[in-house]
């Protein structure tokens, strides 16, 4: 399968919303994506410079994921650490599409001005956990019961991989 990457347009948005409402298995059963609309994601698209970007993942022209490095904390003397998102369509998980995005993101990593990248992943999202190890990442931390989703408390763990 050959997978193509392009930094996304404000075109996308629909797009990348749908995927995000589906990217996160327990995001519908949690109601955490309930508040995220269409007027976010065109804020999310037009807030990418090219240093943190915001991509698509293609494959035969259908958009099949996104993925997006942010800045990590704001302040100037982490400038070369990056936040890292990745969300794919449930029937492109595992077929390697976030892998060749994590890829890119290495090959290109002095474009991209960054020698660090951190992944914040709900604790109990095991498919998220198993794909950022394989990908090099390693437990950086935990943030315990910092999320709040329904009532239920979750902790969040920091991962991280220097480049």
């Amino acid at each position: 399968m050959v997978f193509s990457l392009r930094v996304a347009t404000i075109d996308d948005a629909p797009d990348i919303l749908a995927i995000y409402q589906q990217g996160d298995d327990f995001a519908f059963s949690g109601d955490r994506n309930k508040d995220i609309n269409l007027i976010d994601v065109m804020e999310w698209v037009e807030s990418a410079t090219p240093e943190r970007p915001m991509f698509v993942v293609n494959v035969e022209g259908r958009v099949i994921g996104w993925g997006a490095l942010e800045p990590f904390y704001g302040l100037p003397s982490f400038d070369m650490a990056a936040e890292v998102s990745v969300y794919l369509l449930p029937e492109w998980r595992g077929k390697g599409a976030a892998a060749a995005f994590i890829e890119y993101l290495a090959d290109h990593k002095d474009a991209l001005h960054f020698s660090h990248l951190v992944a914040y992943i709900y604790a109990r999202n095991m498919v998220s956990l198993r794909f950022f190890e394989k990908q090099g990442f390693e437990s950086w931390g935990v943030l315990p019961k910092i999320a709040s989703c329904q009532g239920d408390q979750e902790d969040v763990l920091l991962l991280g991989r220097v480049f």
